[in-house]
């Protein structure tokens, strides 16, 4: 049987308060700006250069909103967004910042599109959140009933044959496989389904969706974005809380010398005692994610 090597630590550190929002630097204050189609807000890309890091967030609070907003660099879709569309008096919106985002950012800087809408800030902000290793979008998307994910197709752009698609989620039990996923292009067109709800390989915090057969590059060819459609059929409600690409288990390395059975079900917190897992089997509650330090079962381990 697999096991893994944990370290020792005091019960109470997997419990620390969540990390409150911090902001890391301010893109944008002052006259309150009305975005539409033909007049874009631009951050330039030197704003994005130094001390913004994948994981932190574009925190965005507005006067007035009435509908869709996109975020784009060069012209096109910033990979990692997704469509979105404010409504009425939308107060803020946050984007959690990719690795790709991040490169396209400071290669063109940030362009805050939309139909109409009147931005007063601009900001980046962190509160702990940890992207999984190969993560295209990031953050926290909420599933209480019938709900749709559009990523835009940029997420895809460094898409380079990885095996996997990790649909990771989070709720207060982490306890709920019998969930609804179906991941396609185009809705009520059957040979536009990647996988449909059976196709889907069920964990309580994370949905896979085998690849393999899947020409990605050409699937998303003639359209704009990716569907991820979800319900908790009957469960508890969850947030979508990250989208990964995968070739293969990530290694994880245990620090000092207390052992965990394999089939032991664990939680998993960053250093700041945010909830990355819940309720995932120790053996493998650290895949995917980025090199560092997890506190996992009370126990802290090092992902190398």
């Amino acid at each position: 049987m697999q096991r893994l090597v944990l370290a020792a630590i005091a019960a109470t550190a997997a419990f620390m308060p969540a990390a409150a929002q911090e902001t890391v630097k301010t893109l944008y204050s002052g006259e309150p700006v009305a975005v539409t189609w033909e007049n874009t807000l631009t951050i330039a890309p030197e704003n994005f250069t130094a001390d913004v890091e994948a994981g932190n967030y574009i925190y965005i609070t507005f006067d007035a909103t009435t509908d869709v907003i996109e975020l784009k660099a060069n012209g096109t879709w910033l990979p990692g967004t997704r469509f979105t569309s404010l409504g009425d008096n939308t107060p803020d919106m946050k984007t959690y910042i990719t690795p790709a985002m991040l490169e396209q950012l400071k290669a063109y800087g940030l362009e805050i599109c939309g139909a109409s809408f009147t931005v007063k800030e601009v900001s980046v902000c962190n509160d702990g959140f940890v992207m999984p290793e190969g993560a295209v979008w990031g953050g926290y998307f909420w599933v209480e009933n019938w709900n749709t994910l559009e990523l835009f197709k940029t997420a895809f752009d460094n898409y380079e044959g990885q095996r996997w698609l990790d649909i990771y989620l989070s709720d207060d039990n982490g306890t709920n496989t019998g969930y609804f996923m179906q991941v396609m292009t185009k809705f009520d067109t059957p040979e536009a389904v990647w996988a449909d709800n059976n196709a889907v390989a069920h964990e309580a915090t994370r949905a896979t969706v085998d690849l393999k057969g899947i020409d990605v590059k050409a699937a998303l060819a003639g359209v704009d974005k990716l569907l991820i459609q979800s319900n908790p059929e009957g469960g508890s409600p969850y947030n979508i809380t990250a989208v990964a690409l995968r070739s293969e288990t990530g290694a994880t390395t245990g620090i000092d010398g207390i052992a965990a059975d394999e089939a032991e079900k664990v939680t998993v917190y960053n250093m700041q005692g945010i909830v990355i897992r819940r309720g995932v089997e120790a053996y493998s509650a650290t895949a995917g994610l980025p090199t560092g330090l997890y506190i996992v079962g009370n126990k802290k381990i090092a992902v190398k």
